[in-house]
């Protein structure tokens, strides 16, 4: 299955599961309701998204791990609006099976606790059990805000930047920024020819 096209349709949660004859897979959900299987394990298609987003994903998770003071486990923002935080879903069998999976934020309707098992809710209706506390899952989720938060306003300060700039450079040129600029060119011709 193609990853781009899974993203086109509102990527929910991608989840680590045990596939019968496939072994370690990755169910993925979407918000138009679809429901994928790929023979991949949750940090290759966790790697496959991060390309899609053109996005660092040991720099991210380094950035907002030291901002939030935590090592693992860090919310990770594709953008601002698709903000996905790790959730415990399963016990691993082998060495280097995932147990976390990851959910988009902003389709957790809420969180809570029956009988012995956490249960997050999305705002489709289905739901997911955790194997986490009630209280870690919340964490998660208000990490999730915060990343999200950030994540707003680091974009929103880009964006005043490039206004700014705009504003500043938004006049008729002289005739000495003319003068400025031909000698600027002639530079850069000088340092290429030799």
């Amino acid at each position: 299955m193609d990853i781009e096209k899974i993203i086109s349709e509102e990527l929910v949660a991608f989840l680590p599961v045990y596939l019968a004859m496939k072994g370690n897979c990755t169910l993925l959900l979407t918000g138009c309701g679809g429901e994928y299987e790929v023979e991949k394990t949750v940090r290759t298609v966790l790697n496959q998204i991060s390309k899609f987003y053109l996005m660092d994903l040991k720099a991210t998770k380094k950035y907002y791990g030291d901002i939030l003071n935590i090592r693992n486990l860090t919310p990770i923002p594709f953008n601002r609006e698709n903000v996905f935080i790790p959730i415990k879903v399963r016990k691993p069998l082998y060495k280097n099976d995932g147990s976390f999976g990851y959910v988009n934020l902003k389709y957790i309707k809420k969180a809570y606790k029956r009988e012995d098992k956490t249960i997050v809710q999305l705002t489709q209706g289905n739901t997911i059990e955790s194997l986490s506390s009630i209280d870690t899952v919340n964490k998660h989720i208000k990490n999730g805000y915060i990343v999200k938060k950030l994540c707003k306003e680091k974009q929103n300060t880009i964006t005043i930047n490039e206004r700014d700039l705009y504003q500043d450079y938004d006049k008729p040129a002289t005739k000495k920024d003319i003068a400025l600029l031909i000698n600027e060119i002639l530079k850069m011709k000088n340092n290429f020819l030799l």
